[in-house]
């Protein structure tokens, strides 16, 4: 941070009653006897983490680096046990996979693909909001949504000046559009968002249960799918049917450059791999390959395949300027904090003292924590909401012998179903940010949204539950 970041950070509540409480830790002694003091010891990192995460009174990626810090301090874990979930599979997973996504931006292949589509379908009001909503939401299941959005931001206002429409409140409804579409895309790879990356590696690092691409969106994509289009009739239902419009046109489409095709070609076969892994590991040659490895391998094949400019490659490493290193660093923060919690002793004895959870039912508590996570992620990161909840709804999906994969994925949906403010997620920032927009117009349709996604996640969870 700088100087003046720093200043403004110890001026924040935030920053000192995350203080106050991890001090009072160290003058409090724990009152359990199955409470070890490695175990206290975490949970006064734990509070101070999560009360920093959740205020954001200092950067959540800076506040990530407090376990290796801490916890080789006041436990006894030493600073390689500590650092061991920085270096996570899915870490990689995550970089392979933006890297693939810098690609896929520098030869512009995403705005090809939205002008495609737009040309296909854009023939009436309702189909032109539509395809926009296919292309953020097909878009950001590989890009990240809040670039999703910026890219999609001026193509919609050009089509808007275009077509000429004499519905007032279209451009409205199409950057909200825009927004979920984007948001929910995110929902439905691992690679999507952060809360879904973070989830993946925090199963495999705590649980040993290792979730693959193609089984996160078994799930995940059925039902990202399902909200999309109930966004679509929120918003279409409003467009006025007497409207008119020509048809839109984009003459600019230009013959598709060989950069493009190299990294279509290498797009597709990553994916391809992702879905195809089982199949893949039955080959000897390949039975320890992971979607981790592959999306490095497509990284450096990215790095070594020579550009229609012969003196170049397709990526740089100057091009790498645009990666979320902090993300990385949040992820590992997140993974070691996670990894503390359960080794410490710390998640038995919060277990122990949430036996009493055993007398409700798993259909209320799962829908009382879907509607927390949702209000919740208004006006929180999801990222450092799921960092922060999903160590403790892990207990308690052991205490009520819920499956903690079938819950977690769910509530880390959840944490993706935000739709009502401009800080819910950063489509919702950027497409306000635009200024055609109010917070009552997003706020109007976004609870509906937020309503709809709640039945929406509680229907799934009882499906595949039963």
């Amino acid at each position: 941070m700088t100087n003046e970041n720093t200043i403004q950070a110890i001026k924040k509540p935030g920053f000192w009653i995350g203080l106050i409480l991890f001090t009072a830790f160290f003058i409090i002694s724990p009152k359990s006897a199955s409470l070890t003091q490695d175990a206290w010891f975490v949970l006064a990192v734990m509070t101070l983490m999560v009360v920093w995460w959740l205020t954001e009174t200092i950067s959540i990626y800076v506040t990530a680096l407090l376990p290796l810090i801490l916890l080789p301090i006041f436990t006894s874990s030493n600073f390689q046990e500590v650092a061991l979930p920085y270096a996570n599979q899915t870490i990689f997973l995550f970089l392979g996979g933006f890297i693939l996504a810098i690609g896929i931006e520098k030869v512009n292949l995403h705005k090809r693909f939205a002008f495609f589509i737009l040309n296909k379908n854009g023939t009436t009001l309702k189909s032109i909001l539509f395809s926009f909503m296919i292309i953020a939401y097909l878009t950001s299941m590989w890009i990240i949504n809040t670039a999703t959005a910026m890219m999609l931001l001026p193509i919609a206002t050009y089509v808007c000046r275009t077509i000429n429409s004499s519905d007032p409140g279209f451009e409205v409804l199409l950057l909200l559009g825009i927004a979920y579409g984007a948001t929910i895309g995110g929902m439905a790879t691992v690679v999507g968002t952060a809360p879904n990356i973070f989830f993946v590696g925090y199963m495999a690092e705590n649980f040993d249960i290792h979730i693959s691409f193609y089984e996160w969106s078994k799930v995940a994509l059925p039902l990202s799918m399902a909200i999309l289009i109930s966004a679509y009739f929120v918003l279409g239902q409003s467009i006025n049917k007497n409207s008119t419009g020509h048809k839109f046109i984009n003459t600019e489409l230009t013959q598709m450059s060989k950069d493009e095709k190299k990294v279509a070609l290498i797009f597709i076969l990553t994916i391809g791999a992702w879905v195809f892994r089982g199949q893949l590991t039955s080959i000897h040659l390949l039975s320890e390959l992971t979607d981790a490895g592959i999306a490095i391998t497509a990284a450096f094949f990215l790095f070594i395949t020579p550009s229609q400019d012969k003196k170049k490659e397709l990526l740089e490493w100057r091009d790498m300027q645009q990666l979320p290193w902090g993300l990385i660093l949040l992820f590992g923060g997140g993974l070691a904090l996670a990894k503390s919690i359960m080794t410490s002793g710390l998640a038995s004895w919060i277990g122990n003292n949430l036996e009493f959870l055993t007398q409700y039912s798993a259909f209320t508590l799962v829908l009382i924590l879907v509607i927390c996570v949702i209000f919740l992620t208004e006006i929180l990161s999801n990222t450092a909401l799921t960092l922060s909840f999903l160590p403790i709804v892990s207990i308690v999906a052991i205490n009520l012998q819920i499956p903690v994969q079938l819950l977690g994925t769910i509530l880390v949906i959840a944490a993706s179903c935000a739709f009502m403010l401009p800080i819910a997620t950063p489509p919702n920032a950027v497409i306000f940010a635009s200024g055609k927009i109010r917070v009552y117009e997003m706020a109007k349709k976004g609870i509906i949204l937020n309503i709809i996604s709640i039945f929406m996640l509680i229907g799934c969870f009882q499906f595949l539950i039963s």
